[in-house]
């Protein structure tokens, strides 16, 4: 894309540097980076990491390089446009002008006949009405105009291009605009088109100009001509095809203002007073002819796609630009398109930047360096910067994808594009993909399955299977075919032939007469009562995993465990029992021992708050270990378990304390069980498993909404038999799915444990249930004896929290009577979810001066 930017300031800041690094070099001898130490890393040091054949003629190679102190990352891809059946298109979006993709713009012209193979973007384009910046031309018609660049400084001040001609030859380079206006039978010369106007040039404007009027100073004339016979810049007019108008508007010599480039015509800008004069002799209303022509030597093409700079000319660098440059000097991601000396190859090439670690990005003058040591005798410069995008079609694939790093993070969508295509039609089976559904030795007798999954024309374009006619055979006498299944017969080295029409594909086969190992899977396992549990078997030689059919092995157990079938399945007995399954396989025995039911394990007494951390989805939280009088149903300790969904966020909320290092369970429980101290909030207690294959396994110890009581409950959530061993537990969390019941709450989770036997005692020791009242609770303390109402005061009668820190502000009252006591809430209520005790002291006596025989305490928790 083209960008305004602050060159000077730029300029200042980067000469700057240049001239501490290069001090810093001399001093002690390091590479310079002064914009030439590259120069010195040559194509050699590139690596190849990846070199593929895309389809006949057709290669792309992924190269990257490591110096110590830059790094780049380069792709091409060759187009052997001598074949008859490929070549290189150019597009752009529909409606013209747009954006969008390089992979969606290529997906938009792939289909049976014109089938897309790679592509890069094409050139830089004006992103506020989406314009090709320079020329786009189509089968010799006008399309875009473009710009010329106003100096050296600019990509394009040279006029160059990219096209290909009708005997498909790929050519690149410099063409020019010869541009005339007619007035009155004279024919005048035209300096250029669409670029900034200098002293004694006759410059015209036209609808794809960047801007919808011309930005030239007073010190000339500007001609407005419109209702041309046919309109510029729409595929209507051909090279050197003349158009005519009537003029419109004539700005004159020394008048300031804006001229306005009209739709259906253009503007004729003339610079300097004597020019000026020449031509005062044209009037609004006269005709006035215009032509647009280029040379010869670009006549025949059947599209023109205007870029630039120039980077090789004549096999050797040849910039057609400032190397010196802003634009040249910096270092971004490049794209370019190049050809051989005959046009007979095209070369569509991407660097990488912006990257660090990755790619660096090059200047102009490494990636001219870059492409000639490539062996690429003309190139041209593409837009770069975060356009850069090449996508290359992957094997078996229909539509190219994207292969390179751009640096945006995605593709960045363009105006313009160059694929290269594959235009044959008659594809016939050529490359056929099969597999082996298992890899490895056969152990006799067993059989496995063999798939066909791909097949591809020669030009390596997929092609649907019909697996009905898709054929295999054994070669070797070592088993044989029923349909696709392979059935090993005896000992020995051959293959299955799979075939397509003339497409083949061979798959070596190894058979071997038996195994000298067989190992049960899970051992020594530990199992709930009532349970189902799976069992396989592996067979091995030379510790090399044989392939082997399931249904050979005879199972059975020992001891009272229960009963197992044929396909390995383990129906555990509903008492405690030990005891082994057996697996039976060519007359040998082999053993799993097994346990059913038994003690249980503690999975974490909640002792240390460091093992679990908080985290919320659309909710906030947080969770400790429990402190003072707080609820406890075993031991010293107990999880607080802090919730707040009412976050204003729509969608499920969810509050999870997190297992720092998830809890590894014994074999396979009937369920995982906890003491959970409740709410009554009715929301989702569940949790989390991680089983043998890395997959999560949901647990849920209630139904939806229904963690619905307060104080202490035990609750347990069934632990699946297809879940796949072993497990371990990962989280529990509090989930709310009702948008109305959105509110905030506290529990406390104690003695998180696996049972084996449903039947074994779940209890605790007395776990305490408390009190839950409102926020302003006034409590009532009554007495069977009349008081001394010296005695009660805030010094006797009080409230603490679990920390045990008095709480300020309660107003202790004696009733008339003297037979009560009020202690009233503090004067900004209590906190929610917060537990406090309520402590009437022996200090409290009677009227007749008698002390309480014991102090009284209450523990309450506020809703």
């Amino acid at each position: 894309m083209l960008h305004k930017g602050t060159v000077q300031q730029w300029s200042v800041r980067v000469l700057s540097l240049m001239m501490i690094f290069t001090i810093v070099g001399t001093a002690y001898n390091l590479p310079l980076l002064d914009g030439t130490s590259e120069r010195s890393v040559s194509a050699a040091s590139y690596e190849v990491k990846e070199d593929n054949t895309v389809a006949p003629g057709v290669t792309h190679r992924k190269e990257q390089m490591d110096s110590g102190y830059l790094e780049e990352t380069a792709n091409i891809l060759e187009v052997d446009v001598s074949r008859s059946y490929n070549t290189v298109q150019m597009n752009y979006p529909v409606p013209f002008p747009s954006l969008s993709p390089v992979t969606t713009q290529a997906k938009s012209i792939s289909k049976e006949g014109n089938r897309v193979l790679g592509s890069i973007n094409g050139s830089f384009f004006h992103t506020n009405n989406a314009l090709p910046a320079y020329l786009v031309s189509e089968n010799q018609s006008i399309f875009n105009l473009g710009a010329i660049s106003e100096d050296a400084n600019g990509y394009m001040s040279i006029p160059t291009a990219f096209g290909m001609d009708d005997n498909g030859n790929a050519q690149v380079g410099e063409f020019y605009f010869k541009t005339e206006f007619e007035h009155d039978g004279d024919t005048v010369k035209v300096d250029s088109v669409n670029k900034d106007r200098e002293e004694g040039e006759i410059i015209v404007y036209t609808p794809s100009y960047r801007f919808d009027w011309t930005k030239s100073n007073k010190y000339g004339i500007e001609v407005t001509v419109a209702g041309l016979d046919k309109p510029l810049d729409s595929k209507e007019v051909d090279f050197g095809e003349q158009v005519t108008g009537k003029v419109t508007d004539i700005r004159p010599y020394g008048e300031e203002g804006r001229t306005r480039v009209p739709d259906d015509g253009f503007v004729l800008s003339i610079q300097g007073g004597t020019l000026s004069k020449r031509y005062s002799d044209i009037k609004v209303g006269d005709k006035l002819s215009l032509s647009i022509d280029i040379p010869s030597a670009w006549k025949d093409t059947q599209y023109m796609l205007g870029s630039g700079p120039m980077l090789v000319q004549n096999g050797r660098v040849d910039i057609s630009m400032n190397e010196d440059s802003y634009r040249a000097n910096q270092r971004h991601p490049r794209t370019a398109v190049g050809t051989n000396k005959d046009g007979s190859k095209v070369y569509f090439v991407t660097v990488d930047g912006r990257q660090n670690g990755y790619s660096d990005g090059m200047t102009l003058t490494e990636f001219a360096n870059y492409l000639d040591d490539k062996g690429i005798y003309q190139a041209m410069n593409l837009d770069g910067g975060g356009s850069t995008t090449m996508a290359v079609r992957q094997f078996g694939n229909t539509l190219p994808s994207v292969i390179n790093s751009p640096s945006d993070g995605w593709q960045r969508s363009v105006s313009t594009t160059l694929h290269a295509v594959n235009t044959a039609t008659d594809g016939e089976p050529t490359h056929l993909r099969a597999h082996k559904v298992q890899e490895g030795k056969i152990l006799a007798g067993s059989s496995i399955q063999v798939k066909a999954d791909s097949l591809l024309d020669q030009y390596y374009y997929p092609i649907s299977i019909d697996q009905d006619k898709v054929t295999y055979s054994v070669e070797g006498n070592i088993g044989q075919m029923k349909g696709n299944t392979f059935i090993a017969e005896q000992a020995g080295k051959g293959a299955v032939v799979v075939e397509y029409g003339t497409a083949t594909k061979t798959l070596p086969v190894e058979v071997v007469e038996e195994a000298d190992r067989f190992d049960i899977s899970p051992q020594g396992i530990k199992l709930g009562t009532d349970r189902k549990q799976s069992f396989t078997a592996d067979a091995y030689l030379d510790n090399e995993k044989l392939i082997f059919d399931p249904t050979t092995v005879e199972w059975a157990t020992e001891g009272s465990i229960g009963k197992i079938n044929q396909d390995g399945v383990l129906s555990t007995n509903d008492e405690p029992a030990t005891g082994s399954v057996v697996a039976k396989l060519n007359g040998r025995s082999y053993k799993s021992s097994v346990t059913i039911g038994g003690n249980e394990q503690i999975l974490d007494g909640f002792t240390s708050n460091s093992a679990w951390y908080f985290d919320s989805i659309r909710a906030r939280g947080t969770n400790r270990l429990s402190e003072g009088f707080e609820p406890v149903a075993a031991g010293d300790h107990s999880m607080r378990f802090e919730y707040n969904f009412a976050t204003g966020d729509e969608g499920i909320a969810a509050s999870y304390i997190i297992r720092k290092d998830p809890i590894a369970i014994d074999g396979r429980p009937n369920h995982i069980g906890m003491w959970v101290y409740g709410d009554g909030k009715d929301h989702w207690l569940r949790g989390k498993l991680q089983d043998g294959n890395g997959e999560t396994v949901t647990i849920s110890f209630t139904e939806e909404g229904e963690l619905d009581w307060n104080g202490w409950k035990y609750v347990q959530a069934e632990v699946p038999d297809s879940a796949p061993l072993p497990l371990s537990l990962t989280r529990i969390y509090v989930a709310e799915t009702d948008e109305n019941n959105k509110d905030w709450g506290m529990i406390f989770l104690d003695r998180l444990r696996a049972a084996y036997d449903d039947s074994e005692d779940t209890s605790v020791e007395d776990p305490v249930d408390y009190e839950f009242v409102r926020d302003s609770k006034e409590w009532k303390v009554t007495f069977n004896t009349t008081l001394l109402s010296s005695s009660v005061s805030e010094d006797t009668v009080y409230v603490v929290d679990h920390n045990g820190n008095k709480v300020e502000g309660i107003e202790v009252r004696l009733s008339n009577d003297r037979t009560k006591v009020y202690v009233d809430a503090p004067e900004s209520d209590y906190k929610g979810n917060q537990f406090y005790k309520l402590k009437v002291t022996d200090g409290v006596k009677s009227s007749t001066g008698t002390k309480m025989k014991d102090p009284v305490e209450k523990i309450f928790q506020v809703d």
